[in-house]
């Protein structure tokens, strides 16, 4: 009830009275009110007026299914919200050994051992920041997992053009960048055979709405609230993503590499760039010349082209921050 109750009121755009509601609905006005009275509980703002009624002016600021529900352009049926996780991707791979069906996908309010690439960790504290895994079962060999995170950027940039009007770039392999400061990471983890991928996860972490930095990471991460100067609506953002990511991700599982390996090309941030490449022990610098089909980073080194995979190196700036 309190769904509908909010699709009536988000969609009226003005005053409906409760006894449009009560009637709309076919029940009481005291059950109205009752779940009128939950939805400004969860941080929502309903102005009401007398012989006008209620008027939604704000949604709670929750991410929440049956409040992203109200912006996405299709239903995503499989949308779990989880108040406090220790992983969203750690989550959903428990919940894909479980059975848990391809494209669920997993949200957290706060994340208590949140992380990227190499083991890093990854923190943002409660209305911060978007943290969610995506859970695939795309049936296909385990050399096409790599560009999965290709199509997960295409997604993640796209949704931040959608809302917020800025444009993102891609920085190989995992991030989403602007100013040279990181906006976001995303990590993807396969279980496998030799022959077939059993799942994919793909975890996201956006930073939205932080005003500051903690010093030992301020020139290097930025923040959309940082960079707009105002707060962003994290509900719709984070709708835009499901819609945006599922759909990149659609697009390469159905028609592969080449209907999004352009895309991800032009909107790269390192191509034609002289980057470093740290590995291990090895230390290079080269020229940034693309990237192959499979995913790997191309270089133009002193001792001439060489590849690199995501999870063996990673690409800084030579002249601001780009770090993997």
């Amino acid at each position: 009830m309190k769904k509908e109750i909010l699709e009536l009121l988000f969609h009226a755009g003005d005053f409906m009275s409760g006894e449009q509601i009560s009637d709309a609905l076919g029940v009481s006005r005291a059950a109205v009110w009752k779940h009128i009275k939950a939805i400004k509980e969860e941080g929502g703002s309903i102005e009401a007026q007398t012989n006008k009624g209620y008027r939604l002016t704000a949604l709670p600021d929750v991410l929440k299914k049956e409040y992203i529900d109200l912006w996405t352009k299709e239903d995503h049926e499989r949308i779990h919200y989880l108040q406090e996780i220790d992983s969203t991707n750690e989550y959903a791979k428990k919940m894909a050994r479980d059975g848990a069906p391809d494209e669920s996908v997993y949200i957290a309010e706060l994340q208590t051992k949140g992380k990227g690439r190499l083991n890093r960790g990854w923190t943002a504290g409660i209305g911060e920041a978007i943290q969610m895994s995506v859970l695939l079962r795309p049936g296909f060999e385990p050399a096409k997992a790599p560009a999965i995170t290709f199509a997960a950027a295409l997604g993640v940039i796209s949704a931040i053009r959608q809302v917020c009007g800025l444009e993102a770039k891609i920085k190989w392999p995992n991030d989403v960048v602007f100013g040279g400061k990181k906006l976001c990471g995303i990590l993807t983890e396969m279980s496998s055979d030799m022959d077939q991928v059993e799942y994919i996860v793909c975890g996201m972490g956006l930073n939205v709405n932080q005003e500051r930095f903690p010093p030992e990471i301020a020139d290097k991460a930025v923040s959309l609230r940082m960079i707009t100067g105002r707060r962003i609506d994290r509900v719709r953002l984070c709708a835009a993503m499901i819609d945006s990511v599922t759909s990149y991700f659609r697009k390469y599982i159905l028609h592969g590499i080449d209907s999004i390996f352009d895309e991800y090309c032009s909107n790269s941030v390192i191509i034609g760039k002289e980057i470093r490449i740290v590995g291990g022990a090895e230390t290079m610098t080269g020229l940034c010349e693309g990237f192959s089909k499979q995913g790997a980073l191309i270089v133009r080194t002193a001792e001439g082209i060489r590849e690199f995979l995501a999870g063996e190196v990673s690409v800084r700036g030579m002249e601001q921050y780009i770090e993997s």
